[in-house]
């Protein structure tokens, strides 16, 4: 049909757009947080980029409904604001018939959305997870380094200083690291270890496995800022051991189980059917707006095509947020599992069919 395909490409170029432009807006945001925690130490500047492609998917499982949604407001309701709409329905295009066109394009971005919240994303989590715990955003404390600027350690108890560093980050020249005491093992709270060397380098215990900053042809000073009791030690090689560290991992342990195992512990422990019922929430989320944002995309005669998009946004907005309150409430035992997340999608199947009666009633006063 002439008109569904018509439809189906204005609403897919609009989806393609919105879908961009967001994804962008929120990978610069991203893009900026991991740079920040480049900038401090805490990841390698190398494991950004790698990061960053881990983010594509999970952003794409959320915006790919927004996506839609959107694309079907504003499309629609420029077609009603330009009367093509309404021409094509004196043609014989009737709502069921508007309804399957849409709700066609939505099948297919449902399954996208689909595979990649049961399938593609736990993969990709567990991949991060295991990106993080081999120490590719962490390994070489002088990966982390940059010559001329004092860094962070991740976890904020070490200052860090290299005038200069070899090309491979192997060894620094004029290393500066100063270190703030255990609280509880000083009595004061405020004494720190400040050490100075000539040049310094990173090794790896074969036993422990531990990393140590080795530092050569330098002095060690100990003591409280303001007073005067401290100690000065000069030596030919010291090491300072460096901590695990390792980046505030954004996703929680439930996201890298894989869905059949999720099924198979679902009554067993709150927090796996909680993160069950949100990976189907994402792409019945598709459908559910798709069908919203028919009713929401009318408008009428005379009236700006974008005057329905503030309050589809509004009803997105809250729609979401009540998904992520409703998934806490389950993992903290707030609601029953049978509950769940289904309770929210219940009040949009109302707020829908609302709508429809409302366009239905609407079109009837007018005819």
């Amino acid at each position: 049909m002439i008109i569904a395909r018509y439809l189906i490409k204005e609403v897919s170029h609009a989806l393609l757009a919105v879908t961009l432009v967001l994804l962008l807006v929120f990978l610069s945001n991203q893009l900026v947080r991991f740079l920040g925690y480049a900038a401090s130490g805490k990841i390698a500047a190398s494991a950004v980029l790698h990061i960053m492609g881990f983010e594509v998917s999970f952003l794409l499982a959320l915006l790919l409904p927004l996506g839609l949604y959107l694309g079907i407001v504003s499309t629609y309701g420029r077609l009603y604001a330009d009367n093509e709409l309404r021409a094509m329905q004196a043609s014989g295009l009737g709502m069921l018939k508007l309804v399957q066109i849409t709700i066609s394009l939505a099948c297919v971005v449902t399954a996208i959305v689909l595979v990649l919240t049961l399938w593609i994303n736990p993969l990709i989590a567990a991949q991060k997870d295991k990106l993080i715990s081999q120490g590719l955003t962490s390994g070489n404390v002088l990966d982390n380094l940059e010559p001329g600027r004092f860094q962070s350690s991740g976890d904020e108890n070490r200052i860090f200083y290299v005038e200069g560093i070899t090309r491979n980050h192997h060894q620094a020249r004029n290393l500066f690291v100063a270190e703030q005491k255990n609280a509880a093992s000083d009595e004061t709270g405020n004494a720190w270890t400040v050490l100075s060397a000539a040049k310094g380098y990173q090794v790896t215990d074969p036993v422990s496995k531990d990393s140590f900053v080795v530092a050569e042809d330098g002095y060690r000073y100990e003591g409280t800022p303001g007073q005067n009791a401290y100690k000065i030690i000069q030596f030919k090689k010291y090491a300072v051991r460096i901590p695990d560290q390792t980046m505030e991992m954004q996703h929680q342990a439930q996201e890298m189980i894989p869905t059949h195992i999720l099924w198979q512990h679902y009554f067993r422990d709150v927090r796996n059917a909680a993160e069950l019922q949100w990976r189907i929430s994402m792409p019945l989320s598709v459908l559910l707006l798709a069908l919203l944002a028919i009713p929401l995309s009318h408008v009428r005669p005379r009236q700006s095509r974008y005057i329905s998009l503030f309050p589809a946004i509004l009803i997105y907005v809250v729609y979401v947020e009540m998904l992520f309150v409703a998934r806490d409430w389950v993992e903290q035992k707030t609601v029953s599992v049978g509950i769940g997340l289904w309770w929210v999608h219940g009040i949009l199947v109302l707020l829908i069919a609302m709508a429809f009666i409302w366009q239905c009633s609407f079109v009837r006063k007018n005819q």
